[in-house]
């Protein structure tokens, strides 16, 4: 049978309250009786124990059985007994028409959750999402743009969602002085959709999805909305440095913190170094440059993003015969946990740089200003900020330049998307790579079709160490080819005599050289491929 209640709860005795004993039903028991606030005399029965008291609450609660049978008790909400009853009639014919399969038991439970404010949801949402491990950047990025959209469209409840509106008013963000670029309208985008997914029960746990959780809603409102071309209005541009270029910013970073304070900036001497700078602190100026270097080199030779630099511990860090770089799974942008290869003389250089710390210190005291002081660097090596095309140099356009050299050093696209950890090979091959790195006209000449007979070749009459290097996979990468090349050939297991015989039978491969970073040879890299191979093999296959 249906009924409303109020629901009895115990609260501490109020201070100053004085206890009295009253006879109820021929029973003796004990009260509490204080004044409140207002000046107004209350009384309430103590618990069994005495040290609480006994309070009902202010709202009724119905109790009832649904439709399929469980006995529920809902809050009304409601202070008046005429109130709650008719939302317990409202109760009951819900339960009615689920028993006579007018509604579905989903359906019943999803209307409960229709009344419930957006903002309630969205705090379970996140929740959600805290408990998973999602970033907490991600979290917060999440909050933002759900909380700012929700109080500008008027979403109140789940029943005020709508694609047309959300739209609507992300539209009027982009021609507004706001000016919305693509890649801000589908952070919305992409927010809300995620919340309409978990709203309708989906849940994503790495590549396993179910759609278990609980339902909120029946459909995605959001599902289907237009994701924009971020590509076409891609503002900044990442262009990527050349093997001289890195060569001079890694000259700049070393000795610009001495040099700025041994610069003279006033009097006849202005623009000179001159100025006397103390032993202890020119040592430390030193260090710093030293340090930007690294900073710097680490970052062009490994691929590493600015956070993962800043978050890098000394015990991530393997400098043996074949050193590498453990990333562990809270530092990583895709919380995978990556091994990195590191190049031998990179490895040297990060040797010395910890001896002295210890394994819980951070390998970079990496500045948050690093920005700013990139640009200073620039200038001071002669770099050019901007080019002609409108592509500018940042921190991140390091990760550009790993991607583009590995590219133009002929490294298989698979294995460049390895390193670079993209779970897409067009990000690393589109996005991260500079086309203008690549020696497209020496791959043009590899082509031989329509070459008369009367002509000779120039590539096959030439000396073997004048032929040009083949290009081909890396200008026009196919995800079909790739994934056999670096099957067939990056990933091949060869035993030792195999490796020995084909050393002594083809040429080495030729790799990309930077100018600056050499640790082995005279103007070579340490084979990358080779190293990349080496790597691939050990850490996944």
């Amino acid at each position: 049978m249906a009924t409303l209640f109020k629901k009895q709860y115990t609260k501490p005795i109020p201070d100053g309250a004085q206890i009295i004993a009253r006879t109820v039903k021929g029973e003796s028991k004990q009260f509490a009786q204080w004044t409140d606030r207002r000046g107004k005399k209350r009384t309430a029965e103590l618990t069994a124990n005495g040290k609480r008291i006994k309070a009902e609450a202010t709202t009724w609660t119905a109790k009832y059985r649904d439709g399929e049978g469980m006995v529920c008790e809902v809050a009304t909400g409601c202070r008046q007994k005429d109130a709650a009853n008719a939302v317990l009639s409202d109760l009951l014919k819900r339960a009615e028409h689920v028993k006579s399969n007018i509604l579905s038991p989903e359906q019943d439970r999803i209307a409960d959750h229709a009344a419930v404010p957006i903002t309630d949801h969205i705090e379970a949402f996140l929740e959600y999402q805290r408990r998973k491990g999602t970033h907490p950047d991600r979290v917060q990025h999440y909050d933002t743009k759900l909380n700012e959209t929700a109080a500008t469209c008027h979403f109140r409840t789940l029943r005020d969602l709508s694609v047309d509106r959300l739209e609507s008013w992300l539209g009027e963000q982009r021609t507004s002085e706001r000016k919305m670029g693509a890649a801000v309208y589908n952070g919305y985008r992409e927010s809300w959709l995620a919340f309409g997914n978990w709203c309708i029960g989906k849940r994503v746990n790495g590549k396993q999805t179910h759609f278990n959780g609980e339902k909120r809603l029946l459909t995605n409102p959001f599902d289907g909305m237009a994701k924009l071309d971020e590509e076409s209005e891609r503002r900044r541009r990442a262009r990527a440095l050349t093997d001289a270029e890195l060569t001079r910013l890694l000259d700049a970073a070393r000795r610009r913190p001495l040099e700025h304070a041994m610069t003279v900036y006033r009097g006849p001497n202005k623009g000179k170094l001159l100025a006397k700078v103390p032993d202890e602190r020119k040592a430390k100026l030193i260090a710093l440059g030293n340090e930007r270097a690294l900073i710097y080199k680490t970052a062009v030779l490994t691929g590493l993003r600015l956070n993962e630099l800043r978050t890098l511990e000394c015990r991530d860090l393997s400098l043996g015969d074949l050193g590498f770089i453990r990333l562990r799974h809270s530092n990583e942008k895709s919380r995978k946990g990556s091994t990195l290869p590191l190049r031998s003389d990179l490895v040297t250089e990060l040797r010395e740089w910890i001896a002295d710390k210890q394994p819980g210190d951070r390998v970079f005291v990496v500045p948050d200003g690093l920005l700013r002081i990139m640009d200073r660097d620039l200038k001071a090596a002669g770099i050019p900020k901007k080019d002609a095309d409108g592509c500018v140099v940042h921190v991140h356009a390091l990760r550009h330049s790993f991607a583009s050299h590995l590219s133009k050093a002929g490294v298989a696209p698979r294995i460049a998307q390895a390193a670079m950890r993209h779970s897409n090979i067009r990000l690393t091959m589109g996005t991260y790579t500079d086309e203008r790195l690549l020696d497209t006209a020496e791959a043009i000449e590899t082509l031989s079709m329509f070459r008369s007979a009367a002509i000779p070749n120039e590539s096959e009459d030439s000396d073997d160490e004048t032929k040009p290097r083949k290009l081909a996979p890396m200008l026009a990468p196919n995800s079909v080819q790739d994934s056999k090349n670096s099957q067939s050939e990056s990933f091949s297991d060869q035993t030792d005599d195999d490796a020995e015989n084909d050393a002594n039978t083809k040429k080495p491969h030729k790799t990309l050289g930077i100018a600056g970073f050499l640790g082995v040879g005279d103007t070579e890299l340490e084979s990358v491929t080779s190293t990349m191979s080496t790597w691939r093999s050990n850490q996944l296959s």
